[in-house]
């Protein structure tokens, strides 16, 4: 039976597209043409987004191959575009992010901050411009008409500067939007733990901290840090002062490190270190403390176990404990110059080894590559040794300072003045330990009723 070419073509319901399907010819049945396409196209009133290109390709084809090809797109209608008015899109995250992390992830994600932190010079917003609609048609040439997009309109707020078509921060801080702008702000408070859902905290502003820190989550802010709670100091750092109504908390080699004043009730297995002054209410225990100020202790405040070093005094209740747990009270010492020097002896002595086991291995007929190194070991030591000098010369900060107890002070407190020490044996009670400059000697005194 002979058959010629057909096409049978569907229009789409939202005549968005049209779709043939092409039958060969069948024995001596006339072969298909494009124009026989045409006229069937614009017989169904087809006549938008006519695709001749695979309406010739699947002819041929169908010509050739003698197959049938089904369901050919010959017409595609177009969509509308949407006109949108411009606007600010910010570059900077912003919301709430809740990652699911695995076991074996959490531990690597202690080290990411997941809030919206910017820094100030950074870019936080880019501005869009307006893009006019466009109608669509139907592939049977109806028109549909263009709607307008719906953009939330943002402005530049509080400490943010327009450059161009972009948005810089001035400050750094965290990004909120508010009352229809975008703001930076300097002060970052956490409501909640700082855990896997906030990541470690680097803020370069105020932190303020209303629930606990999980163990290994880092706190790192550019001016100070307030907690409502007990503080786990796995590693804090500020610039600025760290207060807390509660206390400080660690388990041996946590740190707390800041560049201003350290208030807080207690602190307790835990280092310590301020640039300024630190004051706790109640104890501090087993604890390594550093301050260039002082380190003051509330009416019934008492220091047991650790080391405490302040430059310019200690006032505390009680030294010690009825245990006699070894306890170091050392004043008139600048801690971060005997970290330095310590640093550096370290160094001292490792190039030392290494001179001394090079000019061993030399001999008595040294290559001029080993001579070349001798040499610049012998220099690094030498000025390792004058950078040792200048250092130890800032060791001792404040002659005068002293050590005052309004109660007990047991045996096993070591009190240590600039580089002399008093070993306590028998129990003394309200009690000055001062330096007698002419002895060089530690001196315990009984203070006045009236001091």
């Amino acid at each position: 039976m002979d058959r010629d070419g057909l096409v049978e073509l569907v229009v789409s319901d939202d005549g968005m597209t049209a779709t043939a399907t092409f039958l060969p010819p069948v024995g001596e049945g006339r072969l298909l043409e494009p124009n026989y396409v045409d006229t069937l196209l614009d017989s169904r009133g087809v006549v938008y987004g006519i695709d001749t290109d695979s309406i010739g390709e699947t002819v041929f084809a169908v010509n050739t191959e003698r197959r049938i090809r089904e369901d050919v797109v010959v017409a595609r209608g177009a969509a509308p575009v949407a006109a949108r008015p411009a606007y600010w899109e910010l570059i900077a995250e912003r919301g709430e992010r809740k990652p699911q992390w695995s076991e074996a992830e959490r531990a690597e994600y202690r080290e990411v901050t997941l809030l919206p932190v910017v820094h100030a010079g950074d870019v936080i917003a880019r501005r869009i411009p307006e893009r006019e609609g466009v109608a669509g048609s139907t592939v049977l040439g109806e028109e549909i008409p263009f709607t307008t997009e719906t953009v939330e309109q943002l402005e530049p707020g509080e400490h943010t500067r327009v450059s161009d078509n972009r948005v810089v921060a001035e400050i750094g801080g965290q990004l909120q939007v508010r009352d229809g702008a975008f703001h930076i702000v300097d002060r970052l408070e956490i409501t909640g733990a700082v855990g896997f859902a906030t990541g470690s905290i680097e803020f370069p502003g105020d932190v303020v901290l209303r629930g606990e820190v999980k163990d290994g989550f880092h706190i790192w802010a550019g001016r100070s840090i307030t907690a409502a709670v007990t503080v786990d100091v796995s590693e804090v750092y500020c610039r600025g002062d760290f207060a807390s109504t509660a206390g400080v908390i660690g388990r041996g080699k946590a740190l707390l490190r800041c560049g201003g004043k350290v208030q807080a009730r207690f602190a307790s297995m835990c280092f310590v270190e301020s640039k300024a002054s630190v004051f706790l209410d109640h104890y501090a225990y087993q604890c390594h403390i550093g301050c260039q100020d002082r380190l003051a202790m509330g009416k019934s405040g008492r220091i047991v176990g650790g080391v405490v070093t302040a430059a310019n005094g200690v006032r505390a209740h009680a030294l010690g404990n009825q245990a006699s747990v070894p306890t170091a009270v050392r004043v008139g010492i600048d801690f971060i110059a005997e970290r330095k020097l310590r640093l550096i002896t370290e160094k001292h002595q490792a190039v030392t080894l290494r001179l001394q086991r090079l000019t061993s291995a030399a001999g008595d007929d040294p290559s001029d590559r080993q001579i070349d190194i001798l040499h610049r070991l012998e220099e690094s030591r030498n000025r390792l040794a004058m950078q040792m000098g200048e250092v130890a010369g800032a060791l001792d900060a404040n002659e005068a300072a002293e050590v005052v107890v309004d109660g007990p002070v047991y045996p096993g407190v070591v009190v240590q003045i600039c580089r002399s020490s008093y070993t306590v044996e028998q129990q003394l009670s309200n009690t000055r330990f001062r330096l007698d400059k002419e002895s060089g000697r530690v001196v315990p005194e009984p203070r006045t009723a009236d001091e």
